[in-house]
C-alpha cells in the first residue's frame, strides 16, 4: 500500500525532511544543519551543494532506519526559504553561491528605487514594496556589481526550485515563491512585464510559475541513485516554506491567523482577495492553494532572542535550557513588575522596517532578576507582534483565534503570553512539523486524496487552546501602549547611535 508523502523543508540553516503518512501522522524525520557565510559588506550568502549534500545524507538515515517506507512512498512535495537564489550557466552549473533573503547589499540600491519612480512603479505592478530581502534588488547588485555573473546567467532559480531541478531536471516556479522575487504580479499571478521593464532585469532568467499542486516533474534516475528515491516518483511543486507550514496549521479559509515564533517572528492571515497595505506595512503575497492571497507581518527577532540570551549568560548550558527558561519566566508575574523589552536586536520590519532600530530593556532597577527579563522578552517579541496585528485588523482581517507554531510554541507560558497580549484565543498543534503537513496537503490536493480544503483539513490536529483571562489582558495592555511609546520615542535617538 502506497500512503506515505515524502516533505524536504529545505529551511535557512538546516533541511529537514520527514516521512508522513496520508492520515497526517509523522513517521520519521531527519535533518541536517549547514552554514551562512558572512561578508563584511553585509552579504549573506550560502552554499547550495551543501543543502544538497544534506539531502543526501538525510535520506541516507532514513532509509537505513526506514527502509521498509521506501515502497509506501507516493509522492514528494517540497517547501523552502523565500528569496534566496541561486545562479545557473548554460550548462546549468552553479555560478557561486547562492544570495540569501538575509544579504543587506542591495540596501543602496533599495533607498536608490524608493526615492525615485522605481518604487512607485514596483509598488503599483507586484502590490509589494522594496526592501532589500527580495530577490530583484540583489539581482541588480550583482549586476553592478558582478557583471560577469549575470551576463553568463542562463536561469535564476530560488532554493527549492534548484532541488527541484537536481531532483526532476525540469524548472518550475510557484505563485508563493514567485511574489519574493518584487518581478510577480500577486493580484493576477503573473510575472509582471512592468517590473522587469523598470529593473531591467531579463524575463528570460526566470522559470514558468506554476500552481503549487502540480506535479512538476518525476524523479530521475540519477536523482534516484542518487537520493535512494523510486525513479519516476511524482514531485509536487510546493511553495514558500512559511505559506506550507500555515497550510499545516490550518490555514484553509478565511477568518483564521498564524503565529511563527521561530528565529523571526510571522503574523499570517489567509485571504480569498489580495490586500495592499498603503502604508507599506505588512506585505501580500500568493498562497500555494488557488484563490487564497498571504497577507503577512514579519517581525526579524522572535525567538532568536531567547536564544541571544542564552549564547550571552547560558552559554554552558544544557540542552534543556528553554524548557527551563519557560519555568523562570511562569514564575514571574504579567507586566515582568515594568520591565518592558524591545527585541529589536537586529533592526525592525513589520511594521516600522527600521534596519537601525535596535533593542532597549527599560525601566530595569535593582528587584528585578534573570527570570524577570526571560519574561519580558517573551512578553516583548508577543507586543512586537502584536503591532502586525493590528495593522492587519486595520485592513479589515480580523480573527478571534490564533494558531501558533515554531519553537516558541512549545513554550505553555509563552503561548499564554501571547493570548493575553493579543486578547484572543491562542492554538497549539499536536504535529510540530507543520511544513510536513503543509507538503502532504499539497499532495493530497494534487493526487486527489483529498477531495477539498475540508477534507484536507481533518489531518490539522489540535493539541490545546489557551484562553486569556482579564486581569493579565489589563496589565499587558497598559504595558503595550508604553512599548509603542519606546520605539517613537528613540526612533531618532537609534540613528544617532548608528553614526
Amino acid at each position: 500500500m502506497k500512503d506515505i508523502i515524502i516533505s524536504i523543508d529545505l529551511g535557512t540553516t538546516s533541511v529537514k525532511i520527514a516521512l508522513v503518512n496520508v492520515s497526517g501522522e509523522i513517521e520519521a524525520v531527519t535533518s541536517r544543519e549547514y552554514p551562512v557565510i558572512l561578508l563584511d559588506n553585509g552579504g549573506v550568502e550560502q552554499d547550495p551543494l551543501q543543502w544538497w549534500n544534506g539531502i543526501l545524507e538525510c535520506f541516507k538515515e532514513l532509509w537505513d532506519k526506514k527502509e521498509h517506507f521506501r515502497g509506501r512512498v507516493l509522492a514528494l512535495s517540497i517547501c523552502g526559504q523565500m528569496h534566496t537564489h541561486v545562479y545557473l550557466d548554460k550548462k546549468d552549473a552553479v555560478l557561486g553561491n547562492a544570495i540569501t533573503w538575509m544579504d543587506q547589499r542591495s540596501s543602496t540600491i533599495v533607498s536608490r528605487w524608493e526615492s525615485g519612480e522605481e518604487g512607485k512603479i514596483l509598488f503599483e505592478a507586484t502590490s509589494n514594496f522594496v526592501t532589500p530581502t527580495y530577490v530583484a534588488p540583489q539581482i541588480k547588485w550583482v549586476i553592478e556589481n558582478k557583471p560577469e555573473i549575470y551576463e553568463k546567467a542562463t536561469s535564476i532559480l530560488i532554493a527549492k526550485d534548484y532541488i527541484k531541478y537536481l531532483l526532476t531536471g525540469k524548472k518550475t516556479t510557484d505563485p508563493s515563491d514567485a511574489s519574493g522575487t518584487l518581478l510577480y504580479d500577486v493580484v493576477n499571478n503573473k510575472w509582471s512585464e512592468e517590473a522587469f521593464k523598470i529593473t531591467g532585469i531579463r524575463k528570460e532568467l526566470f522559470p514558468d510559475v506554476v500552481p503549487s499542486t502540480e506535479i512538476t516533474g518525476k524523479i530521475t534516475k540519477s536523482a534516484s541513485e542518487a537520493t535512494g528515491l523510486p525513479e519516476g516518483l511524482p514531485v509536487i511543486n510546493g511553495g514558500a516554506d512559511h505559506s506550507v507550514s500555515e497550510i499545516g496549521a490550518g490555514l484553509l479559509k478565511e477568518g483564521l491567523m498564524a503565529t511563527i515564533i521561530g528565529t523571526a517572528g510571522v503574523v499570517a492571515s489567509c485571504v480569498s482577495r489580495p490586500v495592499k497595505d498603503a502604508k507599506k506595512r505588512v506585505i501580500c503575497w500568493s498562497y500555494p492553494i488557488d484563490g487564497f492571497w498571504d497577507v503577512l507581518g514579519i517581525t526579524q527577532t522572535a525567538a532568536a532572542a531567547l536564544t541571544w540570551f542564552r549564547n550571552t549568560f547560558d552559554s554552558d548550558s544544557d540542552e534543556d535550557i528553554f524548557e527551563q527558561y519557560s519555568c523562570s519566566a511562569s514564575r514571574i508575574k504579567a507586566g515582568s513588575e515594568g520591565l518592558i523589552f524591545l527585541p529589536y536586536l537586529f533592526g525592525e520590519r513589520t511594521p516600522h522596517w527600521d534596519s537601525k532600530a535596535r533593542g532597549i530593556l527599560f525601566g530595569l532597577s535593582m528587584k528585578h532578576s534573570k527570570e524577570h527579563i526571560i519574561r519580558s522578552i517573551m512578553e516583548g517579541v508577543a507586543y512586537s507582534l502584536r503591532e502586525c496585528i493590528e495593522v492587519m485588523e486595520e485592513l479589515g482581517l480580523k480573527a478571534k483565534q490564533i494558531r501558533t507554531m515554531g519553537g516558541g510554541s512549545k513554550s505553555k507560558i509563552w503561548r499564554s503570553i501571547q493570548a493575553n497580549v493579543y486578547n484572543k484565543e491562542i492554538v497549539s498543534l499536536k504535529s510540530q512539523e507543520c511544513s510536513a503537513i503543509g507538503n502532504l496537503i499539497l499532495s493530497g490536493l494534487t493526487l486527489g486524496f483529498f477531495k477539498d480544503l475540508k477534507e484536507a483539513s481533518t489531518v490539522v490536529k489540535i493539541l490545546e487552546i489557551d484562553q486569556p483571562n482579564i486581569i493579565d489582558n489589563q496589565v499587558y495592555e497598559q504595558r503595550y501602549h508604553l512599548y509603542k511609546k519606546l520605539y517613537r520615542t528613540n526612533k531618532e535617538l537609534f540613528r544617532e547611535l548608528e553614526d
